[in-house]
């Protein structure tokens, strides 16, 4: 399975391939960052690695050494196998003469499998067509830019939204509502994850806490719980949840959560000593005072909670 580093490179690649000619306007790299969201498992910190090749030009020099990266982190067939098509999408077949798809591909795959320089040249005009093409819907316009803030502040909702707009569907809840809970899923799902596994009993808990406190369509809360799940296995920031999460919350709110978190963290074979730490570590987070702590730890019963 590719490394987190091996993807991150990846994009990198392609971000210093769109500064080849030592120049990215805004809304090609509006249409950059749309490209790059198609990249796997990338989260809002990763994001910002990917954003510091984004701001200066990248040099020829930097360049190869990514090129280099990318072809050294090629080490199985299913590696291989990811790189193609994450270029294929990333390209999106545009740039290139019809009937020269196939002849493309090749071109790129025996890039990879000799380690070749040449995959920069196969990939520089296709990928500036691909910008300059969607550039365009761009100009005078900020609702991507407004999906970006999503991915690196709230990715769950930016995933939310992205999944009922392929469905064609839209959210039963207000936006603020939806930004607010997904906040929320993302929290219990860091607490589930505590002991680097979410089981089936902490997902039922995390849907059942959403649909209690905030009165969400069962479909929607499994598919938040789902989605927050998969989010936490590759990283999400518990300082930009917290903080979201107390924009969006009354004190109140915020009182009730904690005992969602322990009610959660108690689904799956009782309350961890990390556990319970954990959530002390969020309720300072969340601006609440210690003796609201103790009060949402005591609703778990002593036996399990291992007398802690």
């Amino acid at each position: 399975m590719a490394t987190k580093d091996f993807i991150l490179d990846l994009g990198k690649l392609m971000i210093g391939i769109a500064w080849i000619d030592g120049r990215l306007q805004q809304e090609e790299m509006n249409a950059l960052k749309e490209l790059l969201f198609l990249l796997p498992e990338i989260s809002g910190e990763d994001w910002m690695q990917l954003e510091l090749y984004m701001t200066h030009a990248v040099t020829d020099a930097e360049r190869q050494d990514l090129l280099n990266r990318v072809l050294s982190g090629v080490r199985s067939s299913k590696d291989k196998r990811l790189v193609l098509e994450t270029l294929e999408k990333l390209v999106a077949g545009e740039g290139r003469q019809p009937g020269r798809e196939a002849e493309w591909v090749n071109h790129v795959r025996q890039d990879i499998e000799r380690r070749g320089a040449g995959l920069i040249a196969h990939l520089t005009a296709p990928l500036r067509q691909t910008l300059k093409n969607k550039a365009g819907r761009y100009r005078g316009a900020s609702s991507r830019e407004d999906h970006i803030e999503d991915f690196i502040k709230n990715t769950i909702y930016f995933q939310l939204s992205a999944e009922l707009s392929n469905q064609g569907r839209t959210l039963a809840l207000p936006e603020t509502e939806a930004r607010k809970i997904c906040l929320a899923a993302g929290i219990m799902a860091h607490v589930a994850w505590v002991d680097n596994d979410v089981c089936h009993r902490e997902r039922d808990a995390m849907r059942l806490g959403l649909q209690q406190l905030w009165n969400v369509p069962k479909d929607e809360a499994e598919l938040i719980a789902d989605m927050s799940h998969t989010r936490i296995m590759h990283g999400l920031d518990l300082v930009r949840l917290t903080r979201g999460f107390c924009d969006y919350t009354t004190l109140q709110e915020r009182k009730t959560f904690l005992r969602c978190l322990f009610a959660v963290a108690n689904a799956a074979e009782n309350v961890s000593h990390a556990e319970i730490e954990e959530i002390r570590r969020i309720a300072k987070a969340l601006e609440l005072p210690h003796r609201e702590f103790i009060d949402a730890k005591l609703t778990v019963s002593r036996e399990d909670r291992g007398g802690l």
